[in-house]
């Protein structure tokens, strides 16, 4: 079994955060990945070719300096082409993750339910994260220059 380092891994639900048993957790003692859930108020349909950002409901804090690798869940993807993009969320990122999906399927929608399994989250190897719920106000408390400032806000 690998040996593996807690570390400490702050979150926050949102007000739309889907409460799933499978959430922040890791599905088995020698997952690398934590798996997160869609928080979407009904079905979306991810058609063929498309791309879009699935809310989690959920911030995230990783203590530093580590971050985060969204990866695809091999499942979604072999079974049904559904793979993630944009993988990396920094350090000191500090708003809601979004999961970027891509339907690489040429004539096949596919529908993600609320509460979907969406993507596996990794913290760099030896790490594994020991999630510590704190509040929105709690949570807020701690800035960062980047703060809640995502996909492309550092620039071109």
């Amino acid at each position: 079994m690998p040996a593996y380092q807690m570390t400490s891994v702050r979150f926050t639900k949102l007000p739309h955060y889907i409460d799933t048993p499978a959430n922040l957790t890791y599905a088995t003692s020698g997952s690398a990945c934590f798996d997160v859930c869609a928080a979407i108020a009904g079905p979306f349909v991810l058609e063929p070719g498309q791309h879009a950002g699935i809310p989690t409901g959920i911030k995230l804090a990783p203590e530093f300096p580590l971050w985060f690798r969204v990866c695809s869940r091999s499942g979604l993807a072999i079974k049904h082409g559904i793979i993630t993009i944009a993988g990396i969320i920094d350090t000191d990122y500090r708003g809601e993750l979004i999961i970027g999906l891509l339907n690489t399927t040429p004539d096949k929608a596919y529908t993600i339910q609320p509460g979907d399994k969406i993507a596996q989250v990794e913290l760099p190897f030896p790490y594994r994260a020991e999630f510590i719920e704190v509040s929105n106000q709690e949570f807020e408390l701690e800035t960062t220059e980047r703060g809640t400032g995502g996909f492309g806000s550092t620039g071109r």
